[in-house]
């Protein structure tokens, strides 16, 4: 079963518009790892409430709703290949249609006794859906996101208090970088962005900067000293950003930043990096300086006001630097998102 025409969540914090034109993209709600056979697992996007578990093989994505008595399903326990309510017993197939209830056994059950399901598609260590069913574009085809000769680290998923935009144009900015991130990479004594170019492609946006870092803070690397890289950004509409840190030296990291809308005040962000150097090296440090910076960004990103982004590039003042925000700001108008979006 799928949502009505002209649906809504309950206590949607979107605009009608706004939610529907969101509804039409896939997102990432969970982490692979998080989902299995013997417990559901709870989620939220875009005001939705979901429940997400394995039937099998299969990954199953539905509205965490038994329309029986709206108990939530994720309440329940697994099965097999079945979803068990909580509340009475009732039991729903991989494909979402009631197969027993226990109240009644020997009734026939109505073709109508069935959950709303969304589709599911596991990729890059991620469960995606796509509410409206239907997507305007697919998900994002990044091969380095799972290249095998590359060293592969997925940070647990954060949950931040600021709408999806904010978090976004947060990642791909590169003004704040030498003042936010004095305590991981910044680099204070060479705050200047360069001019860089911005190209529009078919997925998004697309640019590249140099900066001058701090590399004694990054672990593994030789103490007092800078180096000069190359920031590679391609943000993959709506909200999705594959960055590349080229090094000076030929080595190569990579950062998959995904931040999901639960609520348009609220993102769930989730972060990946990869890297084709050091391929034995342990999780833990990479893990903890990613952690550092994120928890540099968090604070800020959840404090700006307003919360939502401007969508009329004349409510805020833009520098040069901000090129990336402006046609970022540009693209989600495009997309049919209203000058009140918040998230």
């Amino acid at each position: 079963m799928k949502l009505q025409e002209n649906y809504l969540p309950r206590n949607c914090t979107f605009t009608a518009s706004d939610w529907r034109a969101l509804s039409q993209y896939w997102y990432p709600i969970a982490q692979s790892k998080a989902v299995g056979t013997d417990k559901p697992l709870k989620t939220m996007l875009l005001d939705e409430e979901l429940v997400v578990y394995r039937a099998g093989k299969r990954v199953v994505v539905a509205k965490d709703l038994c329309i029986h008595r709206g108990a939530p399903l994720s309440m329940g326990s697994i099965e097999g290949d079945e979803i068990i309510c909580p509340y009475h017993g009732f039991r729903y197939g991989s494909e979402g249609q009631c197969t027993r209830v226990p109240a009644q056994p020997d009734a026939a059950i109505p073709k109508k006794l069935c959950l709303i399901t969304f589709p599911a598609v596991e990729r890059y260590g991620l469960i995606w859906t796509c509410l409206a069913g239907e997507a305007k574009r697919p998900i994002p085809e990044w091969p380095d996101a799972e290249n095998e000769q590359l060293k592969h680290v997925h940070l647990a998923p954060q949950i931040w208090n600021a709408a999806s935009p904010r978090q976004v144009e947060n990642f791909n900015d590169v003004a704040h970088l030498s003042w936010l991130h004095v305590g991981t990479f910044g680099n204070r004594e060479s705050p200047a962005v360069e001019r860089y170019d911005v190209v529009e492609t078919d997925y998004g946006i697309h640019f590249k900067c140099p900066y001058e870092y701090v590399v004694d803070r990054q672990p593994g690397h030789a103490k007092n000293k800078t180096d000069r890289i190359v920031y590679d950004y391609s943000l993959y509409l709506p909200f999705f950003t594959k960055l590349i840190v080229n090094y000076t030296d030929g080595r190569h990291y990579y950062i998959f930043d995904y931040a999901s809308p639960m609520s348009a005040r609220k993102t769930q962000v989730f972060f990946n990096v990869a890297q084709d150097y050091d391929l034995d090296a342990p999780d833990e440090p990479i893990i903890e300086f990613q952690n550092n910076v994120l928890n540099e960004d968090r604070p800020m990103v959840e404090s700006q006001r307003p919360e939502e982004v401007p969508l009329d590039l004349t409510e805020e003042f833009h520098i040069r630097a901000d090129r990336f925000s402006t046609y970022f700001r540009k693209a989600l108008k495009k997309m049919g998102l209203g000058a009140e979006f918040s998230g």
